[in-house]
Parts: structure tokens; C-alpha cells; sequence
């Protein structure tokens, strides 16, 4: 698979998320918890303060984990600091001439003993040293020359492409720098262009019309691939392309293990050889990292320190670290990771870093001019000994300045007339139209430049903050593109469409600037000034017009800009370019503190999107490709997040046995329709419905263009189980899980990390987990209401208890000792109560012995007066008829 992957539901940079079913219509919700663990990854290559000096005494080196710039998901801090030694190479790769620059190690700036003096001395001398960057030329055409029937040049490639190792062997006694035209020299054009692919159909437009005549028939997508010898067939071309299998298998098979790879008969006693374009382009990479070895230790130590060291240390310069430049049409994730294989190395050596080429060309035409041996400047004509500015930042601070103090006059104008206090104006951001191209792709590019920094905070550095707008590539050779100004017009004019969507509030641009080869960016300057000439006219009459015209300015650039800009990027990620600021800490005291030199926030030249299928894989069942990552999307971006469950599953299942279609379209009727799929009766539906789900992910660069598949199809809802037997289609071993969550995240350069969370139950253990978790939780609402229920039962029995024992007391005493201190006394009643609670017998028997009267219940009193007046009644009754009768008597 050649998606990264990323570990766990990790923190990511405006993480979303929606259902599957939603994905697949337009329709969504919020996604679910995030399951526990994973169960299936697939394998593959991953994709401050104000400004200020240090405070004295202190050490003004900062140690490269803490800068390390978080984007690059390849560095650590202790692969950082292992190559702080070794020059940092930066490689235009697709670039005409292939430029090739380098920074110089880091060194520390200061130590604990200096004072203030030694600090502002040293600080003073960086600057007058100048812009650190320096060019090396350029590996020339990106193409690969390899002698052809030369016994050892055979011997060298055999082995390097057998063991991996030997790239010194195959420079020194294979490969050919220089372009003679000598019959005894094989090519292998633009390994750059192929690198990564898994079919040739996968290749751009420039791949497929630079490579067209050593390229096979373009092969059928449903049908796997034949490798094919061409070199048999076609003598005078002794290079084919062709596609091969690297799982070991015989024939290609259609799936990520295919790669499009060379044939070549390099001599003609011998047996074809095969050579991966990735394997190639490492040599053209070792070839630009042996050149600044040699550039670099002249420089430092002179032409015997060179011999000595290239006898001692043979191949030494692989572990250098690397800085490449992509552009935006390149930007695709099987080549980045095709091209991080590339770049070689030790295990222990650091990964490269990779940017823009938009950005680098951006950052290198800000980078100062060089300072020769007499500390003059080479070019733009200032004063000696001033710190030196290059054309384009002399351009931007002098706009800035010049519009700020506008900004500042109409404030304090407005101010007067209203009699209020003067409003802090808003800075001037200046916005910077890139115009870039090679012989394979045009790249437009719209940033803005903020945070000016000075010389003395970091010289490489003259602003400490880039963003990109838009980004708008195109690779040249497909349909309404064949040509550089045909695409580069339509390039533009999207640009500037985007642009006005994304900041309608943007004066004109700044400043326009190209980048390339010297004869291409003549090309460009022609195009430029035809296209803003029309903008012109087009917006003559226009009130809404956003100042597009030919007054611009116009600048070029050096042949190696993108080189110096991508070595002095790679130095700010590596914290060798980097900022000083003087920060507050909890106790109050300033301490100094490094942060990088600047700061990029990029926008994504491709787009990602998802597909679903519900029936197997059957390609007529594909749903419509849904978008997750757009154009100009601020990149690095995700984790999205996307839920998939078997009962959503086997719903679309059923709708599309009985309706038709690919999937359900109404969301309500498919919540509705997934709830009656849920339960242990549907378990075999939702089981059959889970094994049948895949899921594919597709990537472009160009706007418009064709959608290429990344990766293999995936299986969320399908686990492999090592305790089943593996069945006759090879999908025995099998089994379904009820639900997942799919995290996909994007890089700056294209690369797609993915990741598969899931807790790993089937089907009927999830039903029953269910089950059993709605029973416990039933269980324990009805016992925590039996519980607490008991309590307040409990609680109202013995209040009623003690109210009736008090008044048992109080009538106690009303009637064994009336008029008594104690007859009435409510408080003394409660007091005995609660005294003798629990004990109430003996309470009763110390009254009774007490008062020598029996202790009766409260009505029993009653009873007992209502007899006593019954007596009196009776003897009453009894005296009148004595009398009576005495009397008769």
C-alpha cells in the first residue's frame, strides 16, 4: 500500500469526519467515538516572541528537536542532530538543469561567558559573512547515461541494484555526466517522471508524452500487466518501460505490489536487466550529494583535504541530509514516497525534507546576494558594508513602508476630522504572484509575505512567516495543455479566479515573479506581459476590477533560486536557520529562545477523494468519487475521520438487491433502514454485507483531470483471522466486524497517511457485547433506583418512627406526670428518642419504673380516657337509678 500511516486517532490539523454512508451522497453526521485499537494497517512509507538578539551570557545555539518543523513527518530530532556536521543539500529535482545548493553545518553562535560586547561582535560578523547558501550548478537533464558494453560499469550496476549499496562504484565506473551523443552510452530519460507508478496508464501527461516512445500500449485497467521485453524488438532503443511485479510473482497482478520499472540491456552478451525508476533517480541524487562533498570540503579545507578524505571516507556524502523541491503537478502520494526511498542512506541517517517548489523558488529570491572575498556584495549595486537586500525584498519593504505610512496619514486624517483618537492602522501584507516552469509542468502561485525580520535576527530569512493562497499546477501534454503558454495562460487565470475567492480584499499583487531556467523564464515574462496586458483592458471600465495589469512589476530570478531556497527551507527545519527571541518566563526573568527562521503555511495542490463499493468490488458498482482534501485546502490537513458499521452496510446492500443503484440516497431512509439491520437476527446479513464493503482512495493534481486510484481497495469492515483456514478465492480467512473508523490526513507535498481503528470484534461478539451492555445498564439504573430508593425509604420509616415515639413520649408524660416540667417539653421528648434509638425497651421500662405507670402508645391514651368518661357515665347513670328507687321504696 503505498498510503502512509499514522498510528492510533491521533491530534491532526482541522480533523473532521463523516459516515460512509454519508460520504458516498453528499449526507453526513458526526462521527462516533473512535474505537479503542487498531487491527489492520496498511504497510508503506509514512508520508513566538517578538524579535530580538540573545540576552548576554547566554548560549545562543538551540538544539534542532526543538525547531524541528512538525510538518516534516519524516525528521527526528535525533536523526537532526546526528547530521548537524554535514552539509544540507538541496536538490531542484525537477528543475531543467537540476540545481543542486548546500547550507553548512550548524555551528554554535555564542557561549555562557560571553558578555554583551562578545554577543553584538559575533552577531555583526554573522552578518557581514552573508547569505550561508551557496550553488553548486546543476546535475544537468534529469536523465540517467550508463556505459553501455563496459565490463565493469555492468559489474557496478549489477551490484548496486543486487545489493542496494555501491552507488560510488556505479558514478565513478557507469555513470556519464555529459551528453555526447555516444552510441556506447544508455539513457534512461526522466526516472523522476516514472518513479512510483504502478501502471503506466497512472503516469501524467508529461510523463506520457516526454516517455512515449519507449513506453508499452497504455494496458487495460481490469487486466493485469505482461512485462514485455521492447529491447528485443527494438535494437536501436535498448530502454523500455514496462511493468513488474515486487511481491515476487511472475506477472504483474493489477495491485500496489506492481511498479512501472525500465528494461534495459546494458550489455549486449547479457541478460536484460531491470531497474527501478526510483533506484535511478538515487543515482542522479548520490551523483548531487558527491558534488557538494566536493564543493564544500574545497571551500572548508582545500583541495589535499578533499583526496585525503574521499580514500578514507568512501560514499560518506549518502548520509548528508537532503532538501527537494516538488511541484504542485508532481505532488502524488506513490511518488514522494518513491522518492524518500531515493535519497538513500544509512538506517540511522536522517529522512529528507520536501517542499513546494512554489515556496522554495520564493524563499531563495528573498535569500540576500551573495558577498565575495572583499565583503562586497555580488550584485545590486548598495553600499558596501550595509547588510545587502535582494531585488524582491527590497521591493516588498519598500511597498510595505510606503503603504503603511499611508495607512498611517489617512488614519490620523480621519482622526482630526472626527476628533477621536487615532486608530491603529492595519499593516500592509504584500501578495506575490509566482510564475514558475520546467519542461514537463507550468506552476502559478499566489502567498503573502508577513513578519519582516532584520539581518541581525536571521539574514536567511527576511520574513518570518509565508502563506500560500492558491496553488495551481498543470503538467504539460494533456488535452488544451500541450504547451507552455497554452497552460500557463490557463494556470493564471484560474489563479487569479482563486485569488479573488479566497482574498477579495487583496490590492493588486505586489510583485510578480519567475523561476526556472533562464530561457523558460524568457518564455514566461513574454506570456506574462501579454496576459496582464489583456487583464488590463478587461478591467478598464470595470469598477470591481482587482488591479491586474501590465504595471505590475516583473522580476526574475537566478537559474539556482529553487535550489537555494529549498537548502535554506531545509536549514530552517533543521534549526540551522533559525531566531532568537527574548521570552518571559514564569519567574519573570527574559530568557532567550529559538524558534525557525520562517514560517510556512502551504496549500494543497492536489486534491483527495473517496469511493465506495458495496458489492465486492464489482467496478460497474463504484460509487461517485467524494471529495475529502480540495485545491488550496491548508495543508497538512486531517485526520478526517469517516465511520463505517455493518449495519449501514447492509442497508445499501439490500437497497441496491432491490432498487438498484450503487448505494442509498436519502439519509433519512438509510438511518431508518441501517436501525432495522441492527439486532442478533440480522447478523448473517450484516455479516455478508460487511465482507463485501471496499473502499478506495483517489488523488490528481491537475484541476479537472482524471482521478488516479492510491493504493490497493480496502476492507474496513474485514479482519483477518489467523485460526481460519483460508478459503479457494483467497478471501476465506476472512471474518466481519461490525464497525470501524478510517482516518485520512494529507501532506504539504501530497503524501496520505490513512489509518484503520477498530476494536476487532466480529459481528456476534459485537451483538452480544451489546446486548450484555444493554442489560448491565439496565441492571444498573434499576439498582441504582433500588439502591437509592432503599435510602430514601429507609429514611422516611425511621422519621415517621421517631415523630411517633416522641409523641408517644409526650403523651407519657402528660399523663404520668401533668404539670410537670417535662409535660410538654417537645425538645426533651425528641432528645430521649434519639438517646435511647435502637433501645427503646429499656427507655419504656426506666419511664414505667420511674412513674410507676405503664407505657402505652399514644391512641391507647385516648382509649383509655374515653373509658375512664365511659365509667363516669355509667356510675352517673347508676346514681340516678338508686335514688329513684329508694325513693319508690
Amino acid at each position: 500500500m503505498s498510503l502512509a500511516t499514522t498510528g492510533g486517532g491521533g491530534a491532526g490539523l482541522g480533523g473532521a469526519g463523516l459516515s460512509a454512508a454519508a460520504m458516498a451522497h453528499n449526507a453526513g453526521a458526526p462521527p462516533g467515538a473512535l474505537a479503542a485499537q487498531h487491527h489492520h494497517q496498511h504497510s508503506g512509507i509514512p508520508g513566538g516572541g517578538g524579535p530580538g538578539m540573545a540576552a548576554p551570557g547566554t548560549t545562543m545555539f538551540a538544539g534542532a528537536a526543538d525547531l524541528l518543523d512538525k510538518n516534516q513527518t519524516f525528521l527526528s530530532g535525533k536523526n537532526v542532530r546526528a547530521v548537524a556536521d554535514a552539509p544540507l543539500v538541496g536538490v531542484d529535482l525537477y528543475g531543467d538543469d537540476c540545481g543542486v545548493a548546500y547550507f553548512p553545518p550548524a555551528k554554535e553562535e555564542g557561549s555562557a561567558d560571553d558578555d554583551e560586547m562578545a554577543a553584538t561582535m559575533k552577531a555583526m560578523a554573522k552578518v557581514k559573512k552573508g547569505c550561508l547558501a551557496r550553488s553548486v550548478g546543476g546535475y544537468g537533464a534529469t536523465d540517467v547515461r550508463l556505459r553501455r558494453d563496459d565490463g565493469g560499469a555492468y559489474k557496478a550496476v549489477k551490484r548496486y541494484l543486487n545489493k542496494g549499496e555501491g552507488h560510488g562504484a556505479v558514478l565513478e565506473d557507469a555513470l556519464v555526466l555529459e551528453d555526447g551523443g555516444d552510441d556506447a552510452v544508455i539513457v534512461l530519460p526522466r526516472p523522476h517522471l516514472l518513479m512510483g507508478a504502478r501502471k503506466t496508464s497512472h503516469l501524467n501527461a508529461a510523463a506520457k508524452s516526454k516517455l512515449a516512445s519507449i513506453l508499452p500500449d497504455e494496458e487495460d485497467e481490469s487486466s493485469p500487466v505482461v512485462a514485455i521485453d521492447q529491447a528485443d524488438v527494438n535494437t536501436k532503443s535498448p530502454v523500455s518501460v514496462t511493468t513488474i511485479a515486487m511481491d515476487g510473482s511472475a506477472q504483474p497482478k493489477g495491485d500496489d505490489y506492481d511498479r512501472v520499472a525500465y528494461q534495459m540491456r546494458l550489455n549486449s552478451k547479457k541478460k536484460l536487466m531491470t531497474i527501478l525508476p526510483e533506484e535511478a533517480l538515487a543515482l542522479v541524487i548520490a551523483q548531487c550529494k558527491k558534488k557538494v562533498k566536493e564543493e564544500f570540503q574545497i571551500a572548508e579545507n582545500g583541495f589535499e583535504e578533499l583526496k585525503e578524505e574521499d580514500a578514507e571516507e568512501e560514499e560518506g556524502y549518502m548520509d548528508y541530509p537532503a532538501s527537494f523541491a516538488i511541484p504542485g503537478w508532481a505532488a502524488m502520494d506513490a511518488a514522494v514516497e518513491a522518492l524518500i526511498d531515493a535519497n538513500g542512506g544509512s538506517s540511522s541517517s536522517c529522512g529528507p525534507t520536501l517542499h513546494q517548489r512554489s515556496v522554495a523558488a520564493c524563499v531563495g529570491a528573498l535569500l540576500p546576494p551573495p558577498v565575495d572575498a572583499a565583503g562586497s556584495a555580488g550584485f545590486q549595486g548598495q553600499k558596501k558594508g550595509a547588510p545587502q537586500m535582494s531585488a524582491l525584498t527590497k521591493l516588498l519593504m519598500e511597498t510595505m513602508k510606503m503603504k503603511d505610512a499611508e495607512a498611517a496619514k489617512e488614519a490620523a486624517k480621519e482622526a482630526a476630522l472626527n476628533k477621536t483618537d487615532m486608530a491603529e492602522p492595519v499593516p500592509f501584507v504584500p501578495l506575490v504572484v509566482l510564475a514558475g516552469a520546467t519542461e514537463e509542468g507550468v506552476e502559478a502561485t499566489a502567498l503573502r509575505v508577513t513578519k519582516p525580520q532584520g539581518p541581525e535576527e536571521e539574514l536567511h530569512c527576511p520574513f518570518g512567516n509565508i502563506s500560500v493562497l492558491s496553488s495551481v499546477c498543470y503538467a504539460l501534454g494533456g488535452e488544451g495543455k500541450s504547451s507552455m503558454d497554452e497552460a500557463f495562460e490557463t494556470a493564471l487565470d484560474e489563479l487569479r479566479a482563486q485569488v479573488g475567492v479566497a482574498a477579495p480584499e487583496s490590492e493588486e499583487p505586489t510583485a510578480v515573479l519567475t523561476y526556472g531556467s533562464a530561457k523558460t523564464q524568457a518564455k514566461l515574462a513574454s506570456k506574462l506581459k501579454s496576459v496582464l496586458t489583456r487583464y488590463g483592458k478587461e478591467g478598464k471600465d470595470d469598477d470591481d476590477w482587482d488591479g491586474w495589469d501590465q504595471e505590475m512589476p516583473l522580476l526574475s530570478t537566478d537559474e539556482s533560486c529553487v535550489a537555494l531556497g529549498t537548502a535554506a527551507l531545509g536549514a530552517s527545519v533543521h534549526g540551522r536557520a533559525r531566531v532568537i527571541t527574548s521570552v518571559k518566563g514564569t519567574d519573570g526573568k527574559m530568557r532567550p529562545k529559538a524558534r525557525a527562521g520562517v514560517a510556512v503555511q502551504d496549500a494543497a495542490t492536489c486534491a483527495v477523494a473517496v469511493s465506495f463499493n458495496y458489492s465486492s468490488g464489482d467496478a460497474e458498482r463504484w460509487t461517485e468519487p467524494r471529495t475529502i482534501f480540495d485545491f488550496d485546502r491548508r495543508v497538512p490537513a486531517g485526520p478526517y475521520h469517516i465511520d463505517f458499521t455493518a449495519a449501514e452496510c447492509a442497508a445499501h446492500v439490500k437497497h441496491c438487491e432491490k432498487a438498484g443503484g450503487n448505494c442509498v440516497e436519502d439519509e433519512s431512509e438509510l438511518i431508518d433502514a441501517a436501525k432495522g439491520m441492527e439486532g442478533s437476527r440480522r447478523i448473517p446479513q450484516r455479516e455478508a454485507a460487511a465482507l463485501r464493503l471496499r473502499f478506495r482512495v483517489f488523488q490528481r493534481t491537475a484541476r479537472g483531470g482524471e482521478w488516479v486510484r492510491v493504493g490497493d481497495d480496502m476492507r474496513p469492515l474485514s479482519m483477518r483471522h489467523s485460526q481460519k483456514e483460508e478459503g479457494e478465492d483467497g478471501e476465506g480467512d476472512f471474518v466481519a466486524i461490525e464497525s470501524a473508523v478510517l482516518e485520512l490526513g494529507l501532506s504539504a507535498v501530497g503524501t496520505i497517511t490513512t489509518g484503520l481503528i477498530t476494536n476487532g470484534e466480529t459481528i456476534a461478539q459485537a451483538t452480544k457485547s451489546a446486548r450484555n451492555t444493554k442489560l448491565l445498564r439496565y441492571g444498573t439504573i434499576l439498582g441504582s433506583i433500588l439502591f437509592i430508593g432503599g435510602f430514601l425509604v429507609k429514611s422516611y420509616v425511621e422519621e415517621r418512627i421517631f415523630e411517633r415515639d416522641t409523641r408517644r413520649v409526650l403523651a407519657y408524660y402528660k399523663h404520668a406526670a401533668p404539670n410537670s416540667f417535662h409535660d410538654g417539653d417537645e425538645r426533651q421528648a425528641r432528645y430521649l428518642v434519639w438517646k435511647y434509638k435502637g433501645k427503646k425497651d429499656k427507655l419504656w421500662r426506666r419511664l414505667e419504673a420511674k412513674y410507676d405507670v405503664p407505657v402505652r402508645h399514644e391512641w391507647e391514651w385516648e382509649d383509655e380516657e374515653e373509658a375512664k368518661e365511659e365509667e363516669k357515665a355509667e356510675d352517673a347513670e347508676d346514681l340516678d337509678d338508686g335514688e329513684g328507687e329508694g325513693e319508690e321504696l
